[in-house]
């Protein structure tokens, strides 16, 4: 007998929301591929993004500091923050504009798209439902996962601004 699926959470913890972005690139990346295929076969950057940055281990500063923009706590406090579902989904679009930056906008489809996701939800229920299975992924399965670097550091990108301000996410 199957076990039944667990409750959603109202909030999670940086922790658990970072498994939640990070799973919600990974599995999208199969409906992002074939809308950037001639861009990414040039640059390479959607997959090294979608594939690479997104199931390792050395973006947890990232996700520290997009949490940071959005809801304006330094990493220093966010140890015991929980995190509505809105809020991650904010968080993974900062995540996004972080990298975006990084790499001078050649993930920008990457960020259109999550703000497009946000402001249309009717026109991406394929994306939302991605969304929703990875949140009932994390909820069934990585729940207690504990591996999240606190000491991670922010590495030094050339033309890093400075700014770490947000415009309007409304």
């Amino acid at each position: 007998m199957e076990t039944p699926p667990k409750q959603i959470p109202e909030t999670f913890s940086v922790e658990q929301a970072y498994v939640i972005g990070m799973l919600f690139f990974l599995n999208l990346w199969s409906l992002v591929e074939p809308r950037v295929i001639e861009e990414e076969q040039k640059l390479g950057t959607y997959s090294l993004f979608f594939i690479e940055v997104c199931s390792g281990d050395e973006c947890y500063a990232e996700w520290n500091e997009a949490i940071h923009r959005v809801l304006h706590i330094p990493k220093e406090g966010q140890r015991l923050v929980q995190l509505s579902l809105s809020e991650i989904f904010l968080c993974a679009l900062e995540f996004c504009k972080l990298h975006n930056e990084r790499y001078e906008s050649r993930i920008a489809y990457a960020v259109h798209l999550l703000e497009s996701m946000q402001k249309d939800p009717e026109n991406y229920k394929k994306e939302w439902a991605v969304w929703q299975d990875v949140v009932e992924q994390t909820v069934n399965k990585y729940m207690n996962s504990n591996e999240f670097d606190w000491s991670d550091e922010l590495p030094t990108w050339p033309n890093q601004k400075t700014d770490t301000s947000i415009g309007d996410n409304s």
